[in-house]
């Protein structure tokens, strides 16, 4: 059975394989392009900052037997949306390259230097180093036309549950299913799951509805994190345990988002707080808009500067270049 995609991921496929059939001439240069770029930079501190977070890698390596040159990667069929993506970032290098990559929702750390998407968020996790993969599903950013005061003042809660990895979401809705305070809901109906759990899904828009959004890990990262930050809501869930491009390694609790214990015992508690000061509420949304800001369409080359970046150090710290 062949397997369908929304059109704003058909058109992302379709684009993307465009690009990659086109010959290697038109790409030839872009390496050079950036590093002028970059040296042209007022950002140059910021965007080493960057490098380095993503790549952590100190230390000469030697790459694993399973590694491929990037000409072999482009020829896979499948995860066509990572390898898409690890293409946008490798075009400018040269084809004979090789690298090692894992695609997927990576919640572990690798025992040899790899690219993913994401990792445990840890000391010792320098062998995951991080690329901006799937970027099509977890990087949307919205313009959110409600005032945080217009907005109903409690929380929502839309997801799939029914999986082991997201245990979490199965206890969460144990906890404050039926409650005043949250409409939550599973959208996926799942073998152990009471009925009364299944919930219509709710687009985005209806849950812009809602003062407070619950962003819930799943198999690694919420998926609804970035497009909550861009909001007039507020991002409400425990402190992260993986990241991203998006750096949520790097994010605050009453800064940029509201935080909860890790079993949600304290949800009533602190949406009680945040509704009776609206004025904090309107500084961690500020705060959030401004964070969003460097990863959103208008800092797309220092993005592309910086994805270079990572690749070059890795390839140099491999050996290649």
């Amino acid at each position: 059975m062949s397997r369908k995609y929304s059109p704003k991921v058909f058109s992302y496929r379709l684009g993307g394989f465009a690009a990659m059939a086109m010959p290697r001439m038109f790409y030839s240069s872009g390496g050079a392009r950036l590093e002028r770029l970059f040296r042209e930079s007022v950002d140059q501190e910021y965007i080493l900052e960057r490098v380095d977070y993503y790549n952590r890698i100190s230390s000469p390596f030697s790459l694993p037997e399973d590694a491929v040159t990037l000409r072999e990667m482009a020829r896979g069929r499948r995860h066509s949306i990572y390898r898409i993506d690890l293409w946008k970032g490798t075009r400018n290098f040269d084809p004979s390259l090789r690298i090692s990559y894992e695609f997927g929702d990576v919640n572990w750390i690798e025992k040899v230097p790899v690219i993913t998407k994401s990792r445990p968020i840890c000391d010792g996790n320098s062998n995951n180093v991080i690329l901006k993969l799937d970027r099509c599903r977890h990087f949307n950013f919205i313009s959110d036309p409600i005032a945080f005061s217009d907005k109903s003042d409690m929380g929502v809660f839309r997801a799939d549950i029914g999986d082991a990895q997201k245990q979490n979401r199965a206890e969460f809705m144990h906890k404050w299913f039926g409650s005043g305070i949250c409409d939550c809901g599973s959208i996926r109906n799942m073998p152990g799951l009471p009925d009364e759990w299944i919930r219509p899904r709710m687009s985005i828009e209806e849950q812009l509805k809602y003062k407070y959004i619950l962003s819930l890990e799943g198999n690694d990262v919420a998926t609804s994190l970035k497009w909550i930050m861009s909001s007039n809501s507020i991002a409400v869930m425990p402190k992260p345990t993986c990241e991203t491009w998006f750096m949520e390694g790097t994010l605050l609790p009453g800064v940029h988002y509201i935080e909860i214990r890790p079993d949600f015992s304290d949800l009533d508690e602190k949406l009680e707080y945040y509704s009776s000061h609206p004025e904090e509420c309107l500084h961690i949304i500020d705060n959030a808009h401004k964070y969003v800001s460097r990863f959103a369409g208008d800092n797309d080359i220092r993005e592309q500067i910086i994805e270079y970046l990572v690749l070059k150090k890795y390839f140099e710290l491999s050996g290649q270049i």
